[in-house]
């Protein structure tokens, strides 16, 4: 019955998709910025499986004759083709409008993942070339858009898991799903996102709690000298501030703030109460229109190996000894293989294994 039930709630939520913009939420949540577009939803595509279209990147939206619904990979249900088979070259293209209001700013083009190597054109520009298909990467597109303006963009995706020269998993390299192996995932398989930024923003950033010292360090990495002078942070707790400071206005590219947590707001995570706090991280580089800003979050624990009271070795959480009981979790999903169709349906997953005893 309960097996029933779960494969009833993620039929649902298919359902839902293709009425609103797939994986609508901002896809990275630990360096969120506010000024996104989800490019998530339809696309055009088409396979290439005698490599003869490498002038499709040059083409705009000709010869691109399928349709797609990104991020889900075409060996997906949820990606509305469902092509089982070895995908060893697939096209993308749809249009990206840059709003009016972006000019003076960075738009960047950020990729959840690509399987395996892609390359990118916009207007039949060549932007870049990545390899790995597990691994975000973003390109810097100021110089070929204009605010205002619509623009073609095209992505090229290639794969050869019988090669042996890229890493494989448990993708199945028979006809689709094969003994323990599963169906292959080729091409976008995670959200694509446009970001406004300054000329100057946070690159990375790092975030390190500390549980015994009450304190949380935050590392911001810019993209040009002089970003991270007097970098500031922001700690909340259920809403409220709890903790800010800024760093040092002796600051170049690297900039670090330490923020120390109040016995009253001391919250430690567990799985029984699996609190986190919000954290806000800016710059102040230059005029107003230059600052930079991004949202995170993190949690305060103590991960430990150790004896107990009998000399028994075992793991602790936050001083307290805790029984393991895990599960394989393969990261496989019915119909988005790789691809969670929604947070709904991870939420789902991570209460239903709560309540199995895991």
């Amino acid at each position: 019955m309960k097996k029933t039930a779960i494969t009833l709630f993620f039929l649902l939520q298919a359902a839902c998709l293709f009425s609103q913009i797939p994986r609508p939420e901002y896809p990275r949540p630990q360096f969120e910025r506010t000024d996104w577009i989800n490019l998530n939803g339809e696309w055009t595509y088409t396979f290439d499986f005698g490599a003869s279209g490498l002038e499709r990147g040059y083409a705009g939206s000709k010869g691109f004759d399928g349709k797609i619904i990104v991020p889900f990979a075409p060996e997906s249900k949820l990606s509305g083709v469902g092509h089982t088979d070895f995908i060893g070259r697939i096209w993308y293209q749809r249009t990206i409008d840059i709003p009016a209001d972006w000019s003076g700013r960075n738009v960047m083009l950020n990729f959840g993942a690509v399987y395996y190597t892609s390359e990118v054109y916009v207007d039949g520009r060549f932007v870049g070339r990545h390899f790995g298909g597990s691994t975000s990467f973003s390109y810097d597109i100021t110089a070929f858009v204009k605010p205002g303006g619509s623009h073609s963009l095209v992505v090229f995706a290639t794969s050869d898991l019988r090669s042996g020269k890229q890493t494989a998993g448990k993708q199945s390299l028979q006809y689709a799903s094969h003994s323990c192996d599963y169906t292959r995932t080729t091409g976008i398989w995670q959200t694509v996102w446009l970001e406004r930024v300054p000329e100057n923003y946070i690159d990375t950033l790092t975030v390190t709690p500390d549980y015994d010292a009450r304190t949380v360090t935050v590392k911001v990495h810019t993209s040009k000298p002089g970003g991270a002078v007097n970098l500031w942070a922001v700690v909340r707790a259920g809403g409220v501030t709890i903790a800010e400071d800024w760093g040092s206005d002796e600051a170049d590219r690297d900039g670090e703030v330490t923020l120390n947590i109040a016995e009253e707001h001391f919250f430690p995570w567990s799985p029984d109460s699996p609190f986190l706090y919000d954290l806000t991280v800016g710059t102040t580089q230059g005029e107003e229109e230059g600052f930079d800003t991004v949202h995170s979050y993190f949690a305060l624990r103590k991960w430990e190996c150790k004896e107990d009271a009998k000399g028994i070795r075992r793991f602790f959480l936050n001083g307290r000894p805790i029984l393991l009981n895990g599960l394989l979790d393969q990261g496989y999903w019915p119909d988005g293989l790789y691809t969670p169709p929604s947070d709904a349906a991870v939420e789902h997953e991570l209460h239903t294994v709560r309540e199995l005893g895991f």
